[in-house]
């Protein structure tokens, strides 16, 4: 038997020893928002789209080298997965023109490209007739997509079918009436997501491979099963600990 296997066999049954002082250390979960998907048309003047991110009538949409993407009439987009995620925000900050509805500048799209069937409700008006940038966001859950202008709720798409995959599409209106299309500043999605943040590593724990503790400052990821007893702090034991 190797040195290594002899010391971790000491460890389990030093474990077995102390098992009835073992707590479970568990961290609490907190929910986080996270950007999931981002888009700033930063690249220089005449570049089209980053087709890792977007689909669709690309040939005539082209960047401006000031942060923003130029669409023409022919020009609707859509990004180039979809989300399936059961709830999140996603923002636009777009120049539409004359728009009579939200959907016409910043819209949903079945994961196939297609429309999505189901019932539309008017919430307020979401058209823009000033040719001036506004924030067109939608919230989703698995069950509505709700659009708002600037804050101010427009429309809400109640879905035939609940909690379907989806895509996002820029200028499905053609740029709205007397407008030759659109710029784009940016267009973002962020998600809410429940996650376990590392414990700060404590004596006495018990520890599954996978886990994470914090300890100095430091994150590490727990490398073999155990209790943790005093002096087996990560670093000290490099059998159990890996730093991330």
């Amino acid at each position: 038997m190797g040195h290594g296997a002899r010391w971790l066999r000491s460890l389990v049954a030093a474990a077995v020893v102390v098992s009835g002082l073992a707590v479970s250390g568990p961290a609490r979960a907190e929910t986080v928002t996270r950007t999931v998907f981002s888009d700033d048309f930063g690249a220089s003047r005449g570049a089209g789209v980053d087709t890792a991110k977007w689909s669709g009538n690309t040939w005539n949409a082209w960047q401006d080298g000031n942060g923003r993407l130029v669409l023409d009439s022919y020009s609707a987009i859509n990004t180039a997965t979809a989300f399936s995620q059961s709830s999140g925000h996603a923002s636009a900050r777009i120049q539409a023109g004359y728009t009579d509805a939200a959907w016409e500048a910043f819209s949903v799209l079945s994961a196939s490209g297609g429309a999505i069937a189901g019932r539309v409700d008017p919430l307020g008006d979401g058209g823009t007739h000033d040719g001036d940038f506004h924030t067109y966001a939608i919230d989703w859950t698995r069950s509505t997509f709700v659009w708002s202008v600037d804050g101010r709720q427009a429309q809400r798409l109640t879905p035939d079918a609940a909690g379907q995959p989806f895509r996002l599409a820029v200028n499905l209106g053609g740029g709205g009436r007397r407008s030759d299309g659109i710029l784009v500043d940016s267009v973002t999605v962020t998600v809410k997501l429940t996650v376990v943040p590392p414990a700060a590593w404590t004596a006495f724990a018990n520890y599954k491979v996978g886990d994470r503790v914090t300890y100095k400052g430091a994150t590490w990821a727990v490398k073999e099963q155990h209790t943790a007893l005093p002096g087996w702090q990560p670093g000290l034991v490099p059998q159990l600990f890996q730093k991330l």
